[in-house]
């Protein structure tokens, strides 16, 4: 049973279910929260659901959507977005790739293209949940 049945069945009281006995500590600690906010918004439950799944969704959506332009970037891009992320600037980033300063401007243009953004500070907020120190540890040789 999804959670948000079990969500609904707790908040609505129907509890003739064998599954919505199994209300988890996390389960429990939502509910409180979910609670509170509707107290707190004069609204109903129900509705603070809907709007927490609907962000829930949206933000699943937004990083699988990240991860697709990752995906979509070739390893040399990959490398760049990594550097940048780290907070290495171009020149460092031309070093320690070994290329150009030129090479690393035209791989950055193509990231921002893919990435639907425009500059390196809008790629790091972006990715600014991601892991680069351990990828990179595993990606920069190749």
């Amino acid at each position: 049973m999804s959670l948000f049945r079990r969500l609904l069945q707790y908040l609505l009281g129907e509890r003739d279910t064998k599954e919505s006995s199994r209300v988890f500590l996390q389960d429990e600690e939502l509910i409180a929260v979910i609670k509170d906010v509707a107290k707190q918004q004069k609204r109903a439950e129900e509705e603070v659901i809907a709007d927490f799944t609907k962000a829930g969704l949206n933000q699943f959506l937004t990083q699988k959507e990240l991860r697709d332009r990752w995906n979509s970037l070739s390893h040399r891009e990959q490398q760049v977005a990594a550097l940048i992320c780290l907070g290495y600037r171009n020149y460092e980033i031309a070093e320690t790739l070994v290329i150009t300063l030129q090479t690393v401007k035209t791989h950055l243009q193509s990231i921002f293209y893919k990435f639907h953004l425009r500059s390196s500070k809008e790629l790091r907020f972006a990715l600014k949940d991601w892991d680069f120190h351990d990828w990179w540890e595993h990606n920069h040789h190749i």
